[in-house]
């Protein structure tokens, strides 16, 4: 009799569907986190496609990378400035890329280090909090010229002006801290006959 009568109330306070109908996606939605994220790149993978060589090819070059904010090495993001949520500081996360350069023979060495220009770039960092979890940060790069340099190693860094970067989600505000930099063992302007398609990421920094 028991079971009975608790069964009709459960049946009465929640009526079939209403948890589906009420719910909503927005109710476990990440906060965005605010202040300023400054952290080291420390370790990663990435493909360029047409491989890099002497001469390269018609057409652009695609790209697409994967690294780690390795916490522990330097005790998370120690220049890093978390405002909200109050308390919370950043330990690690990845970060990942995809997108496309354009130029004439991009995928020569010597003009992907030197005229390319970014045709577009999207960034995503997932952070890895400590206390209460943050939405992810995205970063939207176009028309960048020149975010490739160094010898005999290739650096790229991703920011603007020049070019666009639009950024959303956490860390969004300021606009103007938009850097994600990634040094590379990616032949520079004399590179090898190649192609060379990969590359390791050796260290780095993100600034949002």
């Amino acid at each position: 009799m028991l079971r009975r009568t608790l069964a009709v109330v459960a049946a009465l306070l929640v009526p079939s569907g209403l948890l589906v109908a009420t719910s909503s996606p927005d109710a476990w939605a990440l906060i965005s986190g605010q202040g300023i994220a400054n952290c080291q790149i420390f370790s990663g993978t990435g493909t360029v496609s047409p491989g890099l060589t002497p001469a390269g090819s018609s057409g652009g070059v695609k790209i697409h990378f994967t690294a780690a904010l390795d916490s522990a090495a330097v005790g998370g993001c120690p220049n890093s400035n978390v405002t909200v949520p109050v308390g919370d500081t950043i330990i690690g996360g990845t970060v990942t890329g995809s997108g496309s350069y354009k130029g004439v023979n991009a995928s020569a060495c010597g003009n992907f280090n030197g005229p390319d220009v970014v045709g577009k770039i999207v960034v995503t960092i997932k952070w890895t909090m400590s206390g209460v979890p943050i939405a992810p940060t995205r970063l939207v790069y176009t028309a960048n010229p020149g975010t490739v340099t160094g010898a005999p190693m290739d650096t790229i860094t991703l920011t603007a002006p020049p070019g666009s970067a639009t950024k959303t989600g956490s860390f969004a505000a300021p606009a103007t801290l938009n850097t994600v930099q990634l040094k590379t063992d990616l032949p520079g302007p004399g590179c090898p006959p190649g192609p060379t398609s990969a590359f390791n990421i050796l260290g780095g920094n993100v600034l949002v």
